[in-house]
This record gives structure tokens, sequence and C-alpha cells, in this order.
């Protein structure tokens, strides 16, 4: 599954690509692609499903690449649920 989102950063807009590339029955991952870069972000929302426990909040965490602003990647997460829903 493949798919593009758009966050808003300092006025501008970045353009990423994400592609789901593993679902196991605890995990989801996901590869954000920029221009230059690309990171792996890992979730826990199958056992929450699995759980139906919707208004838990997702962890993500970055299992590969090395990305460390905080804010966007809170922007980056919050626009793959709005896509996942």
């Amino acid at each position: 599954m493949q798919f593009p989102i758009a966050i808003k950063h300092e006025r501008k807009t970045i353009r990423l690509q994400v592609e789901k590339i593993e679902e196991t029955e605890t995990t989801e991952k996901f590869r954000v692609i920029a221009k230059n870069q690309s990171f792996v972000l890992q979730n826990n929302r199958p056992v929450i499903l699995a759980k139906r426990l919707k208004y838990l909040p997702i962890k993500w965490k970055v299992v590969e690449g090395g990305y460390h602003h905080q804010y966007i990647l809170d922007l980056i997460t919050k626009e793959i649920e709005k896509k996942l829903r």
C-alpha cells in the first residue's frame, strides 16, 4: 500500500511518499520517502485494533534511518493516521 502525504512546516508544504512495508499481528512498518532520504516508522496499531481499544493512542517509533526532529515526526505520524482511518 502506497500513498502520498503533505505536511506544513514553517510556511512550506513538504510532500512525502509513504509505503506500508510490513504488517504482523503486533506491528506495522511504514517507509517514509522524501527527496533525499527515507526512514522506517513502526507502530502498534494491529494490537490496538485486535483488542478493540480504539481510544488508546498509537505508539510510533523510528526503527531505521536517523530522523530526530520530533515535531516533524509528530506531523508525519498524524497524517499517516488520518490516511489509515
